[in-house]
């Protein structure tokens, strides 16, 4: 077989998205391809076949092929398939049983070359005792918004692959009250945080390598006297778990290097917005209340522009709604409206939620 008929990709490469069209047939070498469709999603290794019914049928693919591994396939063109299969028979009765066994074109099915993934994540030691385990993977189909970047580890030289958000591919839905952003189809917050898999330092994408040379020391002592037990390696796609282990090694990290209270507010504020989409409200109360006092220590002990002084009255309103305290949540809001200068558009939300309370307190 002709060595350029096989391809290699590495980890993370989107094969093919629906609406693509398809251009070739797909044979897993080597490595593990996810295919999703919805909510559905496959893990496939060695002899699955991927893009067949649409190639055949001059469509377009239907469901997403992301790269779990690096991974190696056979490239079954229209100019190199007759050579190839009539070379490899055992490669066409595959492809013929695969084609056989789809009942529908346009459903995501598989026959050959599935794998079974264990769902049970690793624990690194930093969450909660009791932390329930969330075993959900984040939708395959985010890796459309990311693009994968080489990262050097600022505490221990460790070169890693990082995800960054493709921001010019987000459509905004809508900002809400406590000024969280909700995108169509990918959410921000999990990917927020970088974890180097050697030293386990996890800091927030933006901020990774802008740390003074007194944190890198300190973090750095720290590791070589504490090294982890156990390296830390997103999967791909990563589940819900490694997410929010992800935002705990942070923590740990924010504690050796010093961060600042705003990056201390912002951690546990996300983390709020999390646990609530995932119903967690114990656990979203929690975060609510270590954010609201990291949020009111800023506000006292840093200064800003008007404009950010309205956002943190917002944020504070909005967290003492969550955790029942309407006086204090009044208060920020009413801090907000009557703030000189500042953002036009943080008045009118302020002044929205005030009348919000009074409604609801009437009815």
């Amino acid at each position: 077989m002709a060595v350029n008929h096989v391809l290699s990709y590495p980890r993370g490469t989107i094969l093919f998205a629906p609406g693509d069209a398809a251009s070739s047939v797909l044979v897993v070498l080597e490595g593990t391809v996810v295919a999703s469709q919805g909510d559905r999603q496959e893990n496939l290794g060695p002899g699955a076949i991927l893009g067949d019914v649409a190639f055949l049928t001059e469509s377009t693919h239907t469901y997403h092929a992301i790269c779990a591994t690096d991974v190696t396939v056979l490239n079954i063109t229209r100019q190199n398939g007759g050579k190839v299969l009539a070379s490899r028979p055992r490669i066409a009765l595959s492809l013929l049983t695969e084609l056989a066994l789809k009942v529908k074109s346009d459903e995501m099915v598989f026959f050959q070359g599935r794998e079974q993934r264990s769902e049970a994540p690793k624990d690194v030691g930093v969450l909660p005792e009791g932390h329930p385990v969330f075993a959900e993977r984040v939708p395959a189909e985010y890796n459309e918004f990311l693009f994968s970047t080489e990262v050097d580890c600022p505490i221990c030289a460790t070169r890693f692959t990082g995800l960054r958000t493709r921001v010019s591919r987000l459509q905004l839905e809508e900002q809400r009250t406590d000024l969280r952003n909700i995108y169509r189809r990918f959410e921000p917050n999990f990917f927020y945080i970088w974890v180097c898999p050697n030293c386990l330092f996890a800091y927030p994408e933006r901020q990774y390598g802008r740390l003074s040379q007194k944190a890198v020391a300190k973090a750095k002592q720290a590791w070589q006297e504490n090294p982890p037990a156990e390296p830390f390696v997103f999967d791909v796609p990563r589940t819900i778990h490694q997410v929010i282990t992800s935002y705990y090694l942070a923590m740990a990290s924010f504690e050796r290097v010093g961060a600042s209270l705003e990056q201390w507010a912002n951690l546990y504020l996300r983390l709020v917005w999390i646990y609530e989409d995932l119903g967690q409200e114990e656990l979203a109360r929690s975060a609510a209340e270590k954010a609201r006092e990291y949020f009111a220590a800023a506000m006292s002990t840093t200064s800003r522009s008007p404009s950010g002084d309205q956002a943190l009255y917002l944020i504070l309103g909005e967290l003492a709604l969550r955790l029942g305290d309407t006086a204090e949540a009044f208060k920020n809001f009413r801090a907000a409206t009557t703030m000189v200068g500042g953002d036009p558009r943080y008045k009118r939300v302020a002044a929205d939620r005030i009348q919000d309370m009074r409604e609801q307190r009437d009815d």
